[in-house]
């Protein structure tokens, strides 16, 4: 009998500056542990594995006739679109994903599944792990393996646990009662940008970015301590978007060579990406300055609900699924704020600048829809110091910041 232990691949963040990525560590090795003991079982060792014969029905024919295989598959459970690594699956798939679900969710060892492949189990438990959040209690899995005169005959799951069963009830009610004040002023009953907004401003307000804060890869350093970091992050905010029953994955890959985490987020209708961790100044000054301090805005929107061309500016994936292509913007935080701009255009920035949303944040951000419009904004607002035509503050300095690859400029402290 051979063992072999996969530990899921953490992210854990580090210092960095906004656009530069986290910090992380080198991707969890997946360890192999041989057991002592033989490598191969006997079929009695087997058996207990294996499933039993579904019970003959009396009326069969001498002539061995038995039930229609598909009949005896196990039915699918009906699983919620908000999941949506699952429904990029096969059928056969998706019936091992329900077991190794199942599984996790009850804290279980020694599950049979229905694959003799061990590279298909470590694909579906990643499916599993980036559609779940509310597994914030797995570390990683075991698997068994049995073979029988050099084959396989079958494999066993095992979850790895940080928690026992007590621990995970008590820190779920802890996330639940988080979450219950977090959905009293959610506005679920408008548009699901609107929600989608809420959440990601209520996930900011609400976190500090802490490299160093315990579950930091999972929703417990979020909703029970206020503190995370990219994976923390974007849990936090693919759980409280599923519970708002917007669909929403984890993802994962690099920014700048190194490990980071975001979501892939569906609203009305569409697939954009959404990067809270970068939207937090706290991560991009590593807590060390605010908005009320001068710095810059507590909250920016550079990375939220993005084309899949601005996100691969700057972010390339580890693709466990296939992703959609994600090209529209409608939903653009740009775009449906009225902060995008095609040319220069004098009236508009007049009316953002005058605004009493930019009198009360104290800040106006701004984009191009191009490189040439981003660059004439850039010489004419801040070379050519125009921006003090839409601001009463001659005789002052202002703050500005530009993110290039986005085309995003920001103004603070402006009145």
């Amino acid at each position: 009998m051979k063992k072999r232990m996969i530990l899921w691949a953490v992210l854990i963040a580090g210092t960095a500056m906004l656009a530069q990525g986290c910090s992380v560590q080198e991707k969890v090795p997946y360890f192999t542990q041989e057991e002592t003991g033989q490598s191969e079982t006997t079929p009695s060792e087997t058996r207990p594995y294996m499933p039993e014969s579904p019970a003959q029905p009396s009326n069969l024919q001498e002539s061995g006739t038995s039930q229609n295989s598909e009949q005896n598959k196990p039915k699918l459970k009906k699983v919620s679109d908000v999941y949506y690594a699952y429904h990029t699956l096969e059928p056969n798939e998706q019936q091992i994903y329900q077991e190794v679900l199942d599984a996790l969710t009850n804290l279980e060892t020694n599950t049979k599944v229905s694959t003799l492949d061990k590279n298909v189990l470590d694909r579906i438990f990643a499916c599993v792990m980036n559609d779940h959040p509310e597994l914030f209690y797995v570390e990683g899995y075991q698997y068994t393996e049995y073979t029988y005169g050099g084959s396989v005959t079958s494999l066993t799951f095992s979850g790895t646990y940080s928690m026992t069963d007590v621990e995970v009830d008590y820190n779920k009610l802890l996330i639940e009662q988080k979450i219950k004040d977090c959905f009293l002023h959610v506005p679920l009953n408008e548009d699901e940008y609107s929600t989608v907004k809420y959440l990601y401003e209520w996930l900011i307000n609400n976190t500090e970015y802490d490299k160093n804060v315990q579950d930091n890869q999972n929703i417990c350093s979020v909703f029970i301590r206020g503190r995370s970091v990219c994976q923390g992050y974007a849990k936090a905010m693919q759980y409280m978007l599923q519970r708002a029953d917007i669909p929403c994955l984890l993802v994962t890959g690099f920014t700048n060579g190194e490990r980071h985490a975001w979501n892939l987020v569906r609203v009305d209708g569409n697939y954009y990406y959404l990067d809270p961790t970068w939207g937090d100044a706290s991560y991009t000054y590593h807590g060390a300055a605010t908005a009320q301090e001068g710095f810059a805005p507590a909250i920016n929107y550079d990375y939220f609900l993005v084309t899949e061309d601005e996100m691969t500016r700057t972010h390339s994936f580890e693709k466990v699924v296939k992703l959609p292509k994600c090209t529209a913007t409608e939903d653009n935080y740009f775009v449906r704020e009225g902060l995008l701009f095609t040319d220069y255009d004098e009236q508009q920035l007049m009316q953002i600048f005058g605004s009493e949303e930019a009198k009360s944040k104290n800040y106006v951000t701004i984009k191009s829809a191009g490189r040439e419009n981003y660059e004439q904004m850039l010489s004419t607002l801040v070379d050519s110091q125009k921006i003090f035509d839409f601001i009463d503050k001659q005789g002052s300095s202002i703050s500005y910041t530009v993110n290039e690859e986005q085309r995003i400029i920001s103004f603070w402290n402006i009145y």
